[in-house]
This record gives structure tokens, C-alpha cells and sequence, in this order.
């Protein structure tokens, strides 16, 4: 049966030249943005996950900085303490020799400026005391010190190790729910290209259909 007053041919080409060009849409979309999911309408859950997952890994970026941060504090303390241990080397020296009382003095007074001074600039050390009579267990002292500003950078290191793997993962999971494949959506564009095409022609071939109808009047 054929009729003018409701042409059901030209609506049904209609919905769907409108649900090819959603697709043709979405398809753009997820090529330009690099993302398979650009709002809560494409992938709720997903979204929402991929949030989450995005979340962490601002987290453990901020912990790898950190840890960063302590490496540097224990680095600036054992640069001090290399220098303190020189110098309470000296101390002993002049001491064995029996004088050098002025440049023990000047050295005490060296060696206490500079760790208030690598302190200050964030150094992770607590303070050797550096008498005019330093010997042998000042020096142990020195040593103890800077073996635990090593540990920290050792232990940070591998710490900074743990995280990295940890945000790599938080990353790649993300990347799996979030982004787009682009081998996937550049087929599916192409798949929608030519529907697109098809459907244009067909809406036009649909609306001509009363014309012909039409000829039946003649």
C-alpha cells in the first residue's frame, strides 16, 4: 500500500540517518579527544572508574615526589657531613701535633655554620657535635651519620622503584577504560561515513515516493 499523507519510507530513512549520524558523531569525537569516553553517556561506570584510577595515580605521582624530596634532604646532608668529617680529620691531625689552636677553633666554628646551614636548605641530619677535642669517636659519629642519610637514599630509591611500577599500572588501567582505539573508531568511522552517504540518498529516494504516486492521478 502506498500513501502521501504519512510517508513511512521517507521516516524510517530518517531515524536512521539520525542514529548513523550519532555514530558518525561519537566516532569524530573519539578520534579528535584520543578518548573512547567523553562523557558519563558513552561509558558511565567506566567513567567513573577511570576517574578513580586517574585519582590514585595523582597520588602516587605526589608520593614518588616525595620521595624524591627525601633523597634530596639526606643528599644535602651527607655533602655537609663529607666536609665535617675533613675537618674533624684536621682536628685530629692538629691535635696530634699538639697546636694549631686558632685553626681548631676556626675549624669547630666551620663545622657547626655549615650543618645550620645544610639544615636550613632541608637537609635530614641531626647535628654532630664538633668540639676542639674531636678524635677518633667524633669521627665515628660523622660516619654514623652520614650512613644514615645512605640508608634513606637507599631506601627512598627503591621505594621511588615500588611506585613507579604501581603508576604505570594505575595509568595503563585507566588508558584501557578511558582511551580510544583508534584502529576501532577509524573503522567504525568509515562504516558510518558511507551509512551517512546511504541514508542521505535513501531519505531522498523515500520523500520522492509520493511524486510517483502521484503519476497514478495522471
Amino acid at each position: 500500500m502506498t500513501q502521501i499523507n504519512t510517508n513511512t519510507y521517507s521516516l524510517n530513512a530518517q531515524r536512521n540517518l539520525a542514529k548513523n549520524s550519532l555514530g558518525l558523531s561519537s566516532a569524530i569525537e573519539r578520534l579528535s579527544s584520543g578518548l573512547r569516553v567523553n562523557s558519563a553517556k558513552d561509558d558511565a561506570s567506566g567513567l567513573a572508574s577511570g576517574m578513580q584510577k586517574e585519582a590514585s595515580a595523582r597520588v602516587t605521582a605526589v608520593e614518588i615526589r616525595q620521595a624524591q624530596d627525601a633523597i634530596s634532604a639526606a643528599q644535602i646532608a651527607d655533602g655537609a657531613l663529607s666536609v665535617v668529617g675533613d675537618i674533624v680529620t684536621r682536628i685530629i691531625e692538629l691535635n696530634k701535633m699538639g697546636g694549631g689552636t686558632a685553626e681548631i677553633n676556626l675549624l669547630t666554628a666551620q663545622a657547626s655554620t655549615i650543618q645550620t646551614d645544610a639544615i636550613a636548605k632541608g637537609a635530614a641530619l641531626t647535628a654532630v657535635a664538633v668540639t676542639s677535642a674531636a678524635d677518633t669517636t667524633t669521627l665515628t659519629n660523622v660516619s654514623d651519620a652520614r650512613a644514615t642519610a645512605g640508608a634513606t637514599m637507599n631506601n627512598q630509591e627503591y621505594a621511588i622503584q615500588a611506585l613507579r611500577v604501581s603508576y604505570e599500572n594505575q595509568q595503563a588501567a585507566r588508558s584501557r577504560i578511558m582511551d580510544a582505539d583508534f584502529a576501532e573508531e577509524t573503522s567504525r568511522l568509515s562504516r558510518f561515513q558511507v551509512l551517512q552517504q546511504a541514508g542521505t540518498a535513501m531519505v531522498a529516494q523515500a520523500n520522492a515516493i509520493p511524486q510517483n504516486v502521484l503519476s497514478l492521478l495522471r
